[in-house]
């Protein structure tokens, strides 16, 4: 039931990672404004030292909501994203709705701006894993894939790439939170 609860937090955070923002940070006219995330987004770009912020805000919102967070760590998919891991309970509509809140509150616009605007470079482990997961399917690699991007691009299939990154994470990660974001 944890996993299941962590990766429909992990799909609402993504996915509302693609909404459409209004300038005052919230959701488009229609749905309830939620405290603004245009401190960092003002400008156009994210900091690091902004992305850091919100994810910090973030955490902060998800623990008050009485969910215990794990210390943000860099994520070795892409060395950009910070990952953590949230611990469930209670009643999985009241958790998810509480967890899409602060998402919505302080991230789900920031994360994605600060990402998506930098070179995203996996980690040389799972680089290795991923290159050896695809190959093993017939995907010939030119040996100079480096992100997700690139892989992808060899793959001609972001579905492969998503299968191979998800199913050697737990092994070369084992200690690192089990879900990760991956932005192509």
């Amino acid at each position: 039931m944890r996993r299941a609860m962590l990766v429909v937090a992990l799909l609402l955070a993504t996915v509302s990672g693609c909404a459409q923002a209004g300038l005052d940070g919230g959701r488009e006219a229609g749905d309830i404004p939620l405290p603004g995330q245009d401190w960092a987004l003002k400008d156009g770009r994210v900091s690091a030292a902004e992305y850091r912020t919100a994810m910090g805000r973030f955490v902060s919102c998800v623990r008050d909501a009485g969910y215990p967070v794990s210390e943000p760590i860099l994520s070795p998919a892409d060395n950009l994203t910070l990952i953590y891991d949230i611990t469930p309970r209670g009643e999985p509509k009241t958790y998810n709705n509480a967890v899409q809140s602060c998402n919505l509150s302080h991230l789900s616009m920031v994360e994605p701006t600060f990402v998506e605007g930098r070179a995203q470079v996996m980690d040389a482990p799972l680089r290795a894993a991923v290159g050896d997961c695809l190959s093993r399917r017939g995907v010939v690699l030119t040996g100079k894939e480096r992100s997700l991007k690139a892989f992808a691009r060899s793959a001609r299939d972001e579905t492969r790439v998503v299968d191979c990154v998800t199913g050697q994470w737990a092994r070369v990660y084992p200690t690192l939170p089990a879900e990760v974001p991956l932005r192509f």
